[in-house]
């Protein structure tokens, strides 16, 4: 029982990690007030728990303020182009619908409103935690991501899918909203961090090899 209940035990150490989440999520409910830094708070919760939740380093708000103040600028570059994505996607589908779906044109804004939709929630669900884990252009966050998306598309459907079911759970049961960010940022993690790791691998394998083909001695 005392080795139940001590410091490092399963139960302590499970409530701590709880506390944690639902720090790390109002956090984010917090900074994302203004709309506008919806983005650079989400690099921020998925920085936070990658790098305090799974590897334990760092102190929670002192990570999560560096993330947020170090993302900012480009989070609200990308929290802007994500919002005109969807203001763009809902005008089309309302010009869809107000030409009839079996018209040409009235599928022709179906078709593109499905297609930036899609990217919409790819730029959503990548995005942020490349922007949180790598210095990068704007414009490289956003081809990153789409690679992402593409190889690991199977991953990248799942991702959506637990998004889309947050956001109904935060619906039936708004206190959800309370620790659903940290959860998702969580299960993304989990998802994420393989294709990071691979990407990175790549890159080292690919410098390496250049490195070799430089090398005078060889």
């Amino acid at each position: 029982m005392n080795t139940l209940f001590n410091l490092d035990g399963p139960v302590m150490t499970f409530l701590s990690k709880f506390c944690d989440l639902l720090i790390v999520s109002i956090l984010w409910i917090i900074f994302s007030c203004p709309i506008i830094t919806i983005g650079p708070a989400t690099s921020a919760l998925y920085h936070t728990v990658h790098k305090v939740i799974f590897q334990n380093e760092g102190y929670l708000l002192t990570t999560f303020w560096n993330s947020f103040k170090s993302n900012a600028k480009q989070g609200i570059i990308l929290t802007l182009l994500t919002t005109f994505l969807i203001l763009f996607a809902f005008v089309c589908f309302n010009f869809s619908k107000s030409m009839e779906f079996d018209s040409v044109l009235g599928l022709l804004y179906l078709v593109i409103t499905a297609f930036v939709s899609f990217f919409t929630c790819i730029l959503c669900t990548y995005g942020f935690p490349v922007l949180s884990r790598f210095y990068m252009k704007t414009i490289d966050i956003i081809k990153t991501s789409i690679a992402l998306a593409v190889t690991r598309f199977g991953f990248t459907l799942l991702l959506i899918i637990i998004f889309l079911l947050c956001i109904v759970a935060s619906h039936i049961a708004p206190v959800t909203m309370f620790l659903l960010p940290g959860c998702y940022a969580m299960a993304a993690e989990r998802l994420i961090e393989p294709g990071f790791k691979k990407a990175l691998d790549s890159l080292e394998k690919a410098k390496s090899i250049d490195e070799h083909k430089t090398d005078p001695n060889n």
